[in-house]
């Protein structure tokens, strides 16, 4: 009859675990587990881990991290221990339940159920001494009941991470369409006048930085000429296409670099952030010629789209509001000369700049 000692009642948790595993296995276990994290390190340090479907490298650590502890599971002198090995083999599961979808989490738990079950064939064969089949096979119904409820909390929170990537994409085009709509004028696509003076205050604000043999910013107001006839006399459809067939041509006429944008009603307002008096009245007269040789369809030739504009050079020291007013007065110098041309505005000298 057997008889206990002190040594084997002894309480199994307070003995270490690497005294009932052999210390060549022991080194065989800590040589592979340094081995595989030297190669994550290497493989994540040289970025050929951005080259794979799994950038994290998730399933590949989960995966290849079970081999060695099914060969210290195997080796292990007192059973017990077994079920301390599993336990830390699962926690890679966790990790895993944050990355995988739900059929990857499946086919983990069911390699880890497998490679629990070749360590048990493998006892079974060569070890029957070290496992008692009842209580394996007891072992092997939670670890896999374990292992699905982790699969299922992984499939809760992959569905979480779905939602929220679905809800953030949603949001940000919703924050890009509240966005045009706050600074894009519906119909001509150009920016409203709100972005327009925005844009102004930042532009009127680099001038201010710019020393005075520098080029300028000048600011030019664009009206077309006898538009309400062609609304009272086509429709405020044609007007519409008149307004599109305008904005578009402003548009491509514009150097890269200028600014265009619906200032208002058939007025728009072109920014010229680096240019000069002369410059700024030769590029108002491309754009005034381009629009000349505008053709909209539904009007007639005898009645062609012209446009009137005129020119005022932002100076230091001149506020914004000072010289969109000056530009906006040689507009209507322009109006009053007869439509179709520009006229730029007079620089004011002395104190007559500061009441001009």
């Amino acid at each position: 009859m057997a008889v206990n000692t002190p040594s084997d009642n002894k309480p199994l948790q307070h003995t270490p675990m690497m005294q009932h595993l052999d210390t060549s296995r022991l080194w065989h276990f800590a040589s592979a587990t340094l081995l595989l994290n030297a190669a994550y390190l290497l493989i994540i340090r040289t970025g050929l881990n951005l080259r794979l479907k799994d950038p994290s490298l998730t399933g590949a650590q989960v995966m290849l991290s079970l081999p060695p502890a099914c060969y210290a599971m195997y080796h292990l002198e007192e059973p017990q221990l077994r079920i301390t090995v599993v336990l830390m083999a699962t926690v890679g599961m966790l990790f895993a339940a944050l990355a995988f979808d739900t059929r990857r989490m499946i086919l983990l738990a069911a390699y880890h159920v497998l490679m629990y079950g070749v360590v048990i064939l493998a006892l079974i064969q060569w070890a029957p001494e070290r496992i008692d089949p009842r209580v394996e096979i007891t072992v092997v119904f939670a670890y896999s009941v374990v292992l699905l409820l982790i699969s299922l909390l992984g499939t809760f929170i992959a569905g979480l991470r779905h939602k929220l990537r679905k809800r953030n994409h949603e949001l940000r085009e919703a924050m890009a369409e509240l966005k045009e709509l706050a600074t894009r004028d519906p119909l001509t696509r150009l920016p409203n006048r709100r972005a327009v003076m925005d844009h102004l205050a930042h532009e009127s604000s680099r001038a201010a930085r710019r020393t005075p043999v520098q080029q300028s910013l000048c600011l030019c107001m664009a009206d077309i000429d006898f538009f309400k006839h062609i609304n009272d006399t086509y429709g405020h459809q044609i007007g519409d296409h008149v307004l599109c067939a305008v904005s578009s041509t402003l548009q491509t006429t514009l150097r890269q670099g200028d600014f265009v944008g619906r200032f208002g009603g058939e007025e728009f307002l072109l920014m010229f952030p680096e240019s000069t008096r002369e410059g700024a009245a030769i590029a108002a007269e491309r754009v005034r010629t381009a629009i000349e040789s505008l053709h909209v369809d539904d009007i007639p030739p005898e009645t062609p789209v012209t446009i009137s504009l005129g020119v005022a050079v932002h100076h230091p020291g001149d506020t914004a509001d000072e010289t969109l007013r000056r530009a906006d007065e040689a507009l209507y110098t322009a109006k009053e000369e007869g439509r179709n041309r520009v006229v730029v505005a007079a620089t004011p000298v002395g104190p007559a700049r500061k009441n001009a």
